[in-house]
């Protein structure tokens, strides 16, 4: 067994007392184990204090950090056997809440031939029943070693591993490399009879010769990466001024009011009764100290009478590194302790560089339009009515973690962590959040029961994982563009997830397993293998849409038989899209009744799409939904989309509605079909977007495009006030269909190529408002609209290129308003004229 001298730990307490807050213990593992000083023994773990050597047989019953500057080598014939200890362990330097090894240093394992090295579960023991070798960071060379039994065996974030002549069996995954900057050589191995043999996410490598990796229960490779774009951060840096006040270890009695620039090389208390205020644009600078040496900044603020924090946007407060170099935990915390009567408020404020940027026990804290950055954790805390709105969490290892609480979490945006957002044993109501590009978990809920809506889970590995809890309402989400699975629901009851849209995860859109409730009006599209995987499930799955999974619909793995009537299966028979008992003995039946025959009419959720998204089937939308820039909205084949009073679309990114001729898109109104009962489709800078077999109707303008290389074909733009209105370009307009329309066609200063369309039935066919000259109208249909064919504006000073159409059997003239009219304005420019009207195939 390891002996005491072989390993030191540091305990930071989370819960014990302040104490175990600022003072990295120095104990030995023996110590940590049985020591009752340690009010967090069961949550403690052990950090490498120096290189290490293991050898024999090792019990692991805790984590293991290998920091960075330290080499954990482990010897040939060496046994590593891991207690399996899922925890409630709050250390922000750890990753899971397995058992897990993390390197930020160097691991080497020197096994040999005759004498391997061997990491497993204690028995009995289960793929998952520990973490498994996590180098974030780091540097990992195995050499004749075998893993079994882990969750992640050989799991890169950053940094390297290679593994020599090694084995990889009985896990979850074998290998993961997740980001760029993650890298596995595998040489001589062999990768067998894991769920996933290779797992690439977000461009990370593994490079395999002269290995076998065969007989994985899943996948033998699985490759995925984001395309979600990051939202941009507003980082600021404040302006250079003067150390106004320099802090040591002291005590801040009374009220004190900080400004300008703080300095502070110490803890700095604020006790009971007292009071801290900080005005804004005041910059507080924390120097590094770490007396223990284990890599952990320990200045940092202690708030037991009350904070207030209220910076503005113009100048906000900063809490900061005083580093030259600033990395994250630099400096400890800001931290509040029992501090529950006025509510502690921390806003406008910027705190990065930090262990935990703030960190609070048995208090009421409000977080307002906030950032915290390049931390090791965002925010940590327990015991507390905690609000948190309208902030940022970005590049820490871990944005947000809260239990025992109230917790308020609303319009917050958690984007590229490690980790997002973990709440325990709460009372959560989690609001239009936006949770992109975590390494690992968008949020994950353990025995916390609320609301989950309106929020968008976008770019992760999972994008909500929730398990152990009483009562869930997980509603109106969006969980679209994660690596592996959109929810992972596991062991709840009385749920209700209801208006998902969950499209385009990497394997499973959601995941069921032990849950009881009721799954309706949510759809499942696109998924990569299911849309549903059920190992266990009791209520019903009703009034969802199904379509275009890559394996199933729904997939049975347990015993139970599982109800599920009144879904549309995306529109041939259930049984081609459900895997149960008729395909395999042993299993339950999906019992899927009468089925829906057409698209269940989805709602959708969110006043934006957030990431890459295909409609499919009905989508109702009932206000204005935003496209953002760099997204690329995609609408099916058959879908119909329909707008409520004043609803539209407005796009920045990119529209591709490609219809099909017999599959035509539709854009409708959802109430009376008549001009002007819903909005218009707004293109602004949406550069390639393109509509090809659509129907618009009843819009105010159908589509209304500025700055957009746009084209428009075969498609049908009728009882519309307006047609199509555009500015600049290039646009082109071609074998399309404008009737019954106000307006058809509304150019301003306007670069287009309109041809092969009927204009017919209009008040005005095409109104030239102004710069007439970027227009060429040809070989278009342009007889019996009532009052003008084209029309020319007063403002338009430009000749109208539109040789070669037809005007119907009278004079062109007869149907044109331009300078022969009205003096000052250009002319449209029609000779030749066509005899006869164009042939050309319209669908009408």
């Amino acid at each position: 067994m390891i002996s005491a001298n072989q390993l030191q730990v540091d305990c930071r307490c989370a819960s014990g007392g302040l104490t175990g807050f600022f003072m990295g213990w120095r104990l030995t593992l023996a110590a940590v184990l049985l020591a009752v000083a340690c009010a967090c023994a069961p949550a403690a773990a052990a950090t490498l204090a120096k290189d290490t050597v293991w050898s024999g047989s090792v019990s692991l019953t805790e984590d293991v950090l290998i920091p960075q500057g330290v080499t954990l080598t482990i010897k040939a014939g060496t046994s590593i056997t891991v207690v399996p200890a899922e925890s409630t362990k709050t250390d922000p330097e750890y990753l899971s809440p397995l058992t897990e090894i993390t390197v930020r240093g160097t691991l080497k394992v020197e096994g040999s031939a005759t004498a391997p090295v061997q990491f497993i579960g204690e028995k009995p023991a289960a793929p998952g029943s520990w973490a498994g070798l996590i180098v974030d960071g780091g540097r990992a060379v195995l050499t004749s070693c075998s893993i079994s039994d882990a969750d992640s065996a050989l799991m890169v974030l950053s940094g390297s591993a290679s593994a020599e002549r090694c084995s990889f069996r009985g896990n979850r995954y074998a290998l993961v490399a997740q980001g760029t900057g993650s890298h596995i050589r595998l040489t001589g191995s062999t990768v067998r009879e894991n769920d996933y043999g290779q797992l690439l996410i977000n461009k990370g490598r593994i490079d395999s010769s002269d290995s076998i990796i065969a007989s994985n229960r899943k996948h033998d490779r699985f490759e995925w990466a984001d395309a979600t774009p990051p939202r941009t951060q507003a980082i600021r840096s404040p302006a250079v001024r003067p150390v106004g006040r320099v802090y040591r270890d002291e005590a801040l009695l009374g009220e004190t009011v900080w400004q300008g620039r703080i300095e502070i090389g110490g803890l700095v208390r604020v006790p009971e009764g007292a009071r801290l205020v900080v005005m804004p644009g005041t910059v507080v600078e924390f120097r590094r100290r770490d007396t223990n040496g284990d890599g952990l900044g320990e200045n940092g603020i202690m708030i037991q009478g009350v904070l207030l924090a209220k910076g503005t946007a113009a100048e906000p407060i900063y809490f900061r590194s005083a580093e030259r170099s600033p990395q994250p935990a630099d400096w400890d915390a800001i931290n509040i302790m029992n501090s529950d009567g006025v509510q502690n408020i921390i806003e406008n404020c910027q705190i990065e560089d930090a262990y935990r940027g703030l960190h609070f026990h048995f208090s009421n804290v409000l977080v307002n339009r906030s950032l915290f950055r390049n931390s090791y954790r965002g925010i940590q805390f327990q015991e507390s009515l905690a609000e948190i709105r309208e902030t940022s969490f970005t590049g820490s290892k871990s944005a947000v973690q809260g239990r025992d609480s109230e917790i308020a979490f609303t319009g917050n945006l958690v984007q590229g962590n490690l980790r997002g957002v973990n709440f325990y044993r709460s009372e959560v109501r989690i609001e239009r959040n936006r949770f992109a590009g975590s390494s690992l978990d968008g949020l994950r809920l353990r025995d916390s029961a609320g609301v989950v809506e309106r929020n968008s889970f976008v770019g992760n590995r999972f994008g909500l994982m929730s398990q152990d809890a009483p009562f869930g309402r997980y509603v109106g989400n969006v969980a679209a563009g994660n690596a592996e699975l959109g929810f992972s629901l596991k062991n709840l009851d009385n749920l209700e997830l209801s208006g998902n849209f969950v499209s385009g995860n990497g394997i499973n859109g959601a995941s069921l397993q032990d849950v009881r409730g009721v799954i309706r009006s949510n759809s499942f599209t696109d998924n990569g293998e299911r849309g549903i995987g059920v190992i266990s499930f009791d209520g019903a799955i009703t009034g969802n849409n199904f379509a275009a999974n890559g394996l199933y619909a729904i997939d049975l793995e347990g015993k139970q038989d599982l109800l599920a009537p009144g879904n549309w299966w995306g529109g041939g028979p259930p049984g081609e899209v459900v895997f149960d008992r008729d395909d395999q003995a042993g299993r339950g039946r999906v019992q899927t009744g009468q089925q829906s025959p057409a698209p269940v009419p989805f709602v959708w959720p969110l006043t934006e799409v957030p990431t890459g998204a295909l409609w499919r089937g009905i989508v109702d939308v009932e206000g204005i939904v935003s496209v953002p820039e760099g997204i690329t909205l995609a609408i099916a084949p058959g879908t119909g989309v329909r707008f409520a009073d004043n609803a539209g679309l407005t796009v920045r990114g990119r529209l591709h509605a490609k219809g099909e001729r017999k599959r035509r898109i539709s854009f409708s109104s959802l109430g009376e079909q008549r001009p002007s009962a819903w909005g218009e489709i707004l293109l602004e800078y949406a550069m390639g977007s393109v509509l090809e077999h659509c129907d618009i109707t009843s819009a105010t303008w159908g589509i209304h495009s500025h700055f957009t290389d746009l084209s428009l074909s075969d498609s049908r733009l009728t009882g519309n006030y307006g047609g199509i209105r555009f500015r600049s370009g290039p646009v082109t307009i071609s074998r399309s269909l404008f009737r019954g329309n106000a307006i058809g066609i509304r150019s301003y200063r306007g670069n287009a190529r309109i041809t092969g369309n009927l204009l017919a039935g209009n008040e005005t066919g095409i109104f030239v408002r102004e710069k007439g000259g970027g227009l060429d109208i040809i070989q278009n249909d342009l007889a019996g609209n009532s009052s003008y064919a084209v029309r020319v504006g007063d403002f338009n000073d430009e000749d109208v290129r539109a040789s070669g159409n037809w005007w119907g059997p009278g004079s062109p003239a007869e149907a044109i308003f331009d300078g022969n009219q009205e003096e000052g304005i250009g002319y449209v420019r029609y000779e030749p004229v066509l005899s006869a009207p164009p042939r050309f195939l319209l669908e009408e």
